[in-house]
Order: structure tokens, then C-alpha cells, then sequence
């Protein structure tokens, strides 16, 4: 009996160590380089930044966009040379992995004329929006930025800021 206890306490354990996070992943993967740069803000921190910043603001868009930063918690902002890796692979990888097995859904993909591409994914919980992750890719400079941040409000909040933004 005791054998058979240690044999599924190893199952599981083996299964959790299998089952990890996708984004911690990529940020371990692609934080290796001598030009790669990786950063974890505290959700505190980014909420006091976000009132300090609601102070300081000058005009209405400003005010806005401060007030919907102090709503993001923890956020990982990552930027890696492109060249070091199978990039687009990877961020196809990753995104799959995300909309298929974690609940992700894909909000907008973006393509500038000059290469740039955008990539925005969020995962919503009832009404709420509670991760983000956003991808750029710069092929002019051979870099990609990755940012995952973690959120606490609504589609329509979100909708009613980039509508603001659009507008001016």
C-alpha cells in the first residue's frame, strides 16, 4: 500500500512539474542572452506609479491611461534579440498553448507596413479581464518585447480607453 501511495505521489508530482506555466516558460527560455533584458514589476508599485502619475496628469487621455495602469497588477516586461532564437515559432508555440489550454483569446493582431507585428491575448474570467499578454516584434532591429500583466477589470473599461485614445 505504501508503494503504491509513493507511486501516485510521484504521478502527480511529475504531472505538476509537467504542467508549467507557458509564460514563465518563455521568459525563462528567451531571458538568456547578453543583450536580453527581463523585469518584474510589483503590482503595488505599478498602482502607486499609476496614482502618481493620475497627479500628474495634464489632460484627460493622460488621466485615463494613469488610472487604468493602477489596475495592473504584476507585470513582466521582456526584451530579447530575435536572432537568438526561433522567435516566430515560439510566439506561435506559445499562444497556441495559451488560447488552447489556459482559456486565452486572441483580441488583435497587427501588422504595420514597415514589419512590425503586434500580438494582443487576454484571458477573461466571467466579465473580467485578468491576464494580458502583448508580443511585439521589430524585424528592423532584430528584437522582440514581451509584456504579461496581470489585470483586474472589464472588456468595456479597456474598450472605452483605446476608444479615447483612437479618437484624439
Amino acid at each position: 500500500m505504501k508503494k503504491l501511495f509513493t507511486f501516485l505521489a510521484f504521478v502527480l508530482f511529475s504531472t505538476a512539474l509537467l504542467a508549467q506555466n507557458p509564460i514563465k516558460k518563455f521568459i525563462r527560455k528567451h531571458n538568456n542572452g547578453p543583450e536580453n533584458i527581463s523585469v518584474t514589476v510589483p503590482g503595488w508599485l505599478i498602482g502607486l506609479a499609476g496614482e502618481i502619475g493620475m497627479l500628474a496628469a495634464e489632460d484627460e487621455e493622460e488621466h485615463l491611461i494613469f488610472s487604468l495602469a493602477s489596475e495592473f497588477g504584476t507585470t513582466r516586461v521582456l526584451g530579447f534579440d530575435t536572432n537568438d532564437f526561433s522567435t516566430k515559432k515560439d510566439i506561435r508555440r506559445l499562444l497556441s498553448e495559451l488560447e488552447t489550454e489556459h482559456g486565452y483569446e486572441r483580441w488583435a493582431t497587427l501588422r504595420a507596413q514597415t514589419g512590425e507585428q503586434v500580438e494582443l491575448t487576454v484571458e477573461m474570467r466571467g466579465d473580467m479581464v485578468k491576464n494580458i499578454v502583448a508580443l511585439v516584434s521589430v524585424p528592423d532591429e532584430d528584437k522582440t518585447f514581451f509584456a504579461h500583466m496581470k489585470t483586474d477589470f472589464t472588456a468595456e473599461e479597456v474598450g472605452e480607453v483605446l476608444n479615447r485614445i483612437m479618437k484624439e
